[in-house]
């Protein structure tokens, strides 16, 4: 599986990831509520993004079983299949960039997380938005800074 289309799968999961954790927390009253009253009563949730994400997670899961052997890389990160000194260079490059962009970024979300208490009635779930749009920011320096790099070297 290509570079873009890894980046494609995994921003379209941390989407799905963030929706599906937003819908989780909208229902938590309800649920808690069901609960507390020995199961009277009923609660509402959007399953819609769960299965969202397990089609796309089995899909990616698919596609990566293809191309990989067994058990061989399971819990290394796509970004370390490094295959020569040109390609582990790329990725020391493209790390440092994720680096400086989280570097970055976190600050800017700590201020914006100061005016949570001004947003929260508008958009209770605002930091669980802040977390997956890091991620994003993270990963996307990562294949933008890995692609560029790329095409410079020859690739």
């Amino acid at each position: 599986m290509s570079l873009k289309s890894k980046a494609c799968f995994h921003l379209a999961l941390y989407g799905l990831s963030c929706w599906t954790l937003i819908s989780f927390m909208e229902a938590i009253p309800q649920i808690a509520q069901f609960f507390q009253t020995e199961g009277s009563g009923s609660f509402e949730l959007n399953i819609t993004p769960f299965l969202l994400f397990s089609v796309c997670a089995a899909l990616y899961i698919y596609a990566e079983k293809k191309k990989r052997n067994g058990k061989q890389h399971r819990l290394v990160p796509d970004e370390f299949e490094e295959q020569d000194e040109r390609e582990r260079m790329m990725t020391a490059k493209a790390c440092r960039s994720s680096y400086i962009a989280v570097y970055f970024s976190l600050p800017a979300a700590a201020v914006l997380l100061l005016f949570y208490p001004l947003i929260q009635p508008h958009l209770p779930f605002f930091p669980i938005l802040l977390i997956f749009i890091l991620m994003m920011i993270q990963h996307l320096a990562y294949v933008f800074t890995f692609h560029r790099h790329g095409k410079n070297s020859g690739s």
